[in-house]
């Protein structure tokens, strides 16, 4: 339902009170005022980027505190009053990552870097940028680089360092590159060929990371401009033919080969859930499409009224939409329910394009308005996955019964090792992993930030020799915001990374057929008998040997640092790591300001003669910034 709007007029600026507008130089300053449009309270806030007319110098950043209800236009430029041209020409992308907002301005060739209050970091120079991704340490950004005087020349796309803010490599790719987005190791790229009008591109670049050059170019259709990803890692594009005879679509690919098409015009798409929700701008509707079998779902929300649909976000709770209006004068920002009903309004800046959602509700002062009060546990709160590889300890720690499957063993290992609980499980052989979280992110701060419990000793005199059973410990971000460890994995780096004998990125399958190991303590099957499928694939590093004979005694180095089921407990120092320690899968490092989950496996492969094969085993985990109730 609409709230009827309670004006509340702020002039931020202390030396603007009694004004409406004052000059950095020869510029005009316009106050930030802010409205009250709702009585209705979410978490965070909403940065909503307008465009502003090209040449115009009026790209503006709007924000609205969702707990409070108040809308603030040109909060960019309370935020920084020192910014003579404030954000500048042609506003055209918005994105936060890590604690950061990224804004790419395009006639002012820059990209805005700012802090989660949109205070003015820095600024990337790119010629004609366009659209930002990311991954890992890393931005890359699609630049159309000629002009319409030279529209046959390729566009790139850059790679920046987020620390440094400085570009570290450029790649060529097609004709004006629009939109692009990561899956996995790859980068699409949709180049649009927009200087070309009688003659447009129609593909789609995909570029290797690691390497970073074009592999590949998949055609698409004509004109492709926007690209998003769905929860299974598809990619949903949207070409927007030649505006004449040429029909705009929509083109859905499994990394290179094309799964469908709807002949839908596309002017933005955004995806929630398994419901990606499409602006058709010749219609005027709001459309929406499953993104499990891709057939078209009855979509509630009525845009018909809408002179230009422009901006769109879909998140778990509302839907965003905005109006362009003239593409001249102010627009109007809509929130819907999925029930279709329109919860509030507010009038925007010219223009506005592009929304971002973040965790953050502020003030004028700057200060968040609503304090987490909650009281977090500094322990395991879920496993999410269970897999160990074949050992003598599966199915007996925790204990397999007859019915169970993964999820069942899962709350099992919950109840061994949540919580404090006391208790321990075995990864098995060599890959073996578990999934587990806490009930909030483990925040990456000054010194470790999380120590990994396991059952390593040292042998009698000795701190170098014991039972050590090293391993690897894996974090991720809920990127996707669902709940789940399906995001990019990083490596927390230990001290055998960099070791010539360990082999990174190996493989191996365990078959039920393969079971033969048993020992004569533990007889019982080895391989898990929750999975219904008669083998299984692991994947991960091997580290080198470890194992050597002292005094007659079959033992393991203990290892300086990084690995779980190492050192002794009673080690905190050796027990605990650090996310800083992150890098990707090519070795670089990653700047993660939190993480969400977090997977340890089995990274070594020895089987002794008398103790059977060497097996993480962990008995808890602690988050070391949170005090124990």
């Amino acid at each position: 339902m609409h709230h009827s709007h309670k004006i509340l007029i702020y002039f931020v600026l202390s030396t603007l009170s009694l004004c409406l507008f004052s000059c950095r130089g020869d510029e005009v300053v316009y106050p930030t005022i802010g409205s009250h449009v709702t009585d209705e309270v979410r978490e965070g806030g909403l940065y909503v980027l307008c465009e502003g007319n090209m040449g115009s110098n009026k790209a503006r950043l709007d924000y609205i505190n969702l707990e409070k209800g108040d809308y603030y236009s040109n909060w960019y430029g309370s935020q920084n009053p020192k910014q003579v041209k404030e954000l500048g020409d042609v506003g055209n992308d918005l994105q936060q990552y890590g604690t950061r907002l990224y804004a790419v301005i395009n006639c002012s060739h820059k990209v805005e870097v700012m802090d989660a209050q949109a205070r003015h970091i820095g600024q990337i120079d790119i010629p004609n940028c366009r659209y930002l991704a990311f991954k890992g340490s890393k931005l890359y950004v699609s630049a159309y680089v000629g002009s319409v005087a030279n529209p046959d020349m390729l566009g790139s796309v850059f790679e920046i360092d987020t620390v440094t803010l400085s570009v570290t490599r450029e790649v060529k790719v097609g004709h004006q590159p629009d939109e692009l987005c990561v899956v996995d190791d790859r980068l699409y790229v949709c180049n649009s060929g927009g200087y070309l009008t009688n003659r447009y591109d129609s593909t789609l670049s995909v570029i290797d990371l690691q390497s970073f050059t074009e592999i590949e170019k998949i055609t698409v259709g004509l004109n492709p401009t926007r690209v998003r990803v769905d929860n299974r890692k598809r990619l949903w594009v949207c070409t927007q033919g030649n505006y004449a005879d040429k029909d705009p679509m929509l083109v859905i690919l499994d990394q290179s080969a094309i799964v469908k098409r709807i002949n839908t015009a596309c002017a933005n798409i955004s995806i929630a859930g398994s419901t990606a929700y499409v602006i058709d701008n010749k219609q005027n509707t709001l459309r929406a499409f499953s993104t499990v079998d891709y057939t078209e779902q009855p979509c509630p929300i009525t845009i018909k009224n809408y002179e230009h649909p422009y901006g769109l976000l879909a998140t778990d709770d509302v839907l965003y939409i905005t109006d362009a209006k003239n593409y001249v004068s102010s627009g109007l920002l809509h929130c819907y329910g999925y029930d279709g009903c329109e919860h509030w309004n507010a009038k925007t800046g010219d223009i506005p394009g592009h929304l971002c959602r973040v965790s953050g509700a502020y003030d004028l002062s700057g200060e968040t308005t609503k304090k987490d009060t909650t009281k977090h546990s500094p322990y395991i709160k879920r496993v999410y996955e269970y897999l160990p590889g074949m050992g003598q300890f599966v199915n007996e720690l925790p204990k397999y019964e007859v019915g169970d499957d993964a999820a069942s063993m899962c709350r099992k290992c919950e109840q061994s090792i949540a919580n404090n609980a006391g208790g321990m499980i075995s990864l098995g052989g060599w890959g073996g992993y578990v999934t587990f979280g806490f009930d909030h992110p483990v925040e990456n701060k000054a010194g470790k930030d999380i120590q990994i419990l396991g059952n390593a000793f040292c042998m009698s005199g000795s701190t170098e020799y014991g039972s050590s059973e090293p391993g690897i410990v894996m974090v991720s971000r809920d990127e996707n915001k669902n709940g789940k460890p399906d995001d990019t994995w990083y490596e927390l780096k230990g001290c055998l990374y960099d070791d010539p004998q360990t082999k990174h990125h190996t493989s191996r399958t365990y078959t039920r057929e393969g079971d033969t190991l048993q020992n004569p303590f533990h007889k019982h099957p080895y391989y898990p008998q929750w999975m219904t499928a008669d083998e299984y694939t692991l994947t991960g590093a091997l580290l080198p040997p470890q194992s050597v004979m002292v005094s007659g005694q079959r033992v393991q180095r203990i290892l300086d640092f990084g690995y779980v089921d190492n050192k002794p407990n009673t080690d905190k120092e050796g027990t605990s790591f650090d996310l800083s320690w992150a890098v990707d899968a090519s070795g670089q490092p990653v700047n993660l300001p939190s993480v969400d989950f977090i997977r340890v496996y089995n990274a070594v492969d020895e089987v002794l003669p008398q103790t059977g094969e060497l097996s993480t085993e962990i008995t808890g985990a602690v988050d070391l910034h949170i005090d124990a109730q």
